[in-house]
């Protein structure tokens, strides 16, 4: 058995087709679907149900799935192992980041990761988290951080840290003046929150439900800054990861007071390929985000 055919067989039963298979992996259709046939034929074994509308893996196909991808991780690391022992970390990292990074610390990773690998190329995409999930999958992100979401196999999932979330207000609200937010004692506020398709909206409007929270006037917005801007210049208020509030904590211009009663936790995930380990390019620029997200917590305790 080649690493060719296990490559075949992922992108197949990842993508959910032999058409979109072999689009992934810059291949013919009928090559992917003979690959995958010959498996079948070899093992006398069935991993795919063919029909009109695309196929579905077996129980076998499952199986062995997890098998490949285990394979494939063990045989990229084994490259990358050869790659070092040159002892420079060379090549091009693409990373997906939510707006709570990009505006908190992705400034002070860049620049020092910039110093310490000067010859890497590094490419950031910014996105909510559905699509970069979308785009991890699709291979065109090495990786991406992520609030917690619901499981996917073909993704492995990193627990990086745990923030917490807080009231946004303007600087000039009278909010709050003891410094902490119990959301269910205050008159209901007008909010300005992601939409429905976010996964912290879907877990702020848990907390809301669970907790008896009534809110005034909602306004639907996935524009991180123009939320911001928006809360600095009127009563709208907003729910907010204490890793973007780090800029506020002055409050100059809007004050970040933390939710109590019970707090509302924010866990943040790196994801990745199940099949392809993080290059060393990759890993190092983990590590130096992982840091600067470790500083910030620290602040935020």
């Amino acid at each position: 058995m080649k690493l060719q055919h296990l490559k075949y067989f992922v992108a197949v039963f990842e993508e959910g087709s032999f058409s979109a298979g072999a689009q992934r992996v810059n291949a013919t259709q009928s090559g992917l679907s003979m690959h995958v046939r010959q498996l079948e034929d070899r093992f006398q074994v069935q991993l795919l149900n063919r029909s009109s509308t695309g196929i579905t893996p077996t129980e076998a196909g499952f199986r062995f799935y997890r098998d490949a991808v285990r394979v494939l991780r063990a045989a990229t690391e084994a490259e990358a192992n050869l790659r070092a022992l040159s002892g420079a970390v060379t090549g091009h990292v693409t990373v997906g980041l939510m707006p709570t990074f990009t505006r908190a610390i992705l400034g002070p990773a860049l620049l020092r990761f910039s110093q310490q690998y000067p010859i890497v190329k590094i490419s950031v995409r910014e996105a909510y988290s559905a699509e970069l999930s979308k785009q991890v999958l699709a291979g065109e992100l090495d990786f991406a951080v992520v609030p917690a979401f619901d499981s996917d196999m073909r993704l492995r999932a990193t627990l990086m840290g745990t923030d917490r979330e807080f009231l946004m207000v303007s600087s000039d609200s009278d909010i709050c003046p003891s410094g902490v937010a119990k959301l269910s004692e205050l008159p209901p506020l007008d909010l300005v929150l992601p939409s429905r398709e976010n996964v912290r909206r879907r877990r702020i409007d848990q907390y809301m439900a669970t907790n008896g929270i009534e809110t005034g006037r909602l306004m639907e917005l996935d524009s991180m800054f123009t939320t911001l801007d928006l809360v600095a210049h009127s009563e709208w208020a907003t729910i907010l990861p204490g890793l973007l509030c780090l800029p506020d904590l002055g409050g100059d211009r809007r004050r970040a007071i933390p939710i109590v009663g019970p707090a509302q936790a924010v866990e943040y995930l790196r994801i990745e390929p199940r099949s392809k380990p993080l290059s060393d390019a990759g890993q190092a620029f983990f590590d130096v985000l992982n840091a600067e997200l470790m500083s910030a917590l620290e602040q935020l305790a």
